[in-house]
């Protein structure tokens, strides 16, 4: 029989991918799994705690799921574009919401974040773009640390409802638009070449 406190937290964590975390409080928690809220603190200390939770296990799931990308690409483009894919899964099922609530109401799990970004996504992608560099597939002229540091911040940024809201921004047209643009800044022509290589199959398989 599954624990209750994963029950608690299964729950919590696909709730606040559909509808934000803000805007769920502990008697949707509790009504969405018939249970009642006092179950629930008896578990948990309080709404922050469950936040932090969910957030640690959804980072390292995605450190697993990055590392994995890292293992099976053959290059440093198939490596940008198979995180590229990953980061599609995401953005299609993630409330745009998410990140933003987080950043602004929940400091501690916006903490955990900021350290998977500093210590995995950010050292993977000055790796990357070095190895990029020497094989030819990325401009020589870039400067790794600012460019992988701005790619961080672009993630960020598309989240920000202030500056991109939702009355005039599609979530998921934004990041799709700032990544094309960050990519096809860094490519010369060999990776542009290979780049459209990994487009092309990806359309090709995704219509079988």
């Amino acid at each position: 029989m599954e624990d209750i406190s994963d029950k608690i937290l299964e729950t919590a964590g696909s709730l606040f991918l559909k509808y934000g975390v803000k805007s769920i409080s502990m008697d949707d928690i509790a009504r969405e799994l018939s249970i009642s809220k006092k179950t629930i603190y008896h578990f948990f200390k309080d709404k922050n705690e469950i936040v932090y939770l969910i957030s640690e296990r959804f980072l390292k799931e995605q450190e697993d799921k990055f590392e994995k990308v890292q293992n099976e690409s053959k290059d440093p483009i198939e490596l940008l574009y198979g995180g590229t894919l990953h980061a599609r899964e995401i953005f299609e099922k993630i409330n745009p919401y998410v990140l933003f609530d987080i950043r602004k109401y929940y400091k501690e799990a916006w903490r955990l974040y900021l350290d998977f970004e500093k210590n995995v996504m950010f050292r993977s992608l000055v790796t990357t773009l070095e190895e990029g560099i020497q094989k030819g597939f990325f401009r020589a002229d870039i400067d790794v640390q600012i460019l992988a540091t701005l790619r961080m911040e672009e993630i960020k940024i598309a989240f920000d409802k202030d500056v991109f809201p939702d009355e005039s921004f599609n979530f998921k047209e934004v990041q799709y638009q700032i990544l094309d643009h960050f990519f096809y800044g860094i490519m010369t022509e060999k990776g542009n070449t290979l780049l459209n290589k990994y487009k092309e199959n990806y359309v090709t398989n995704d219509q079988i």
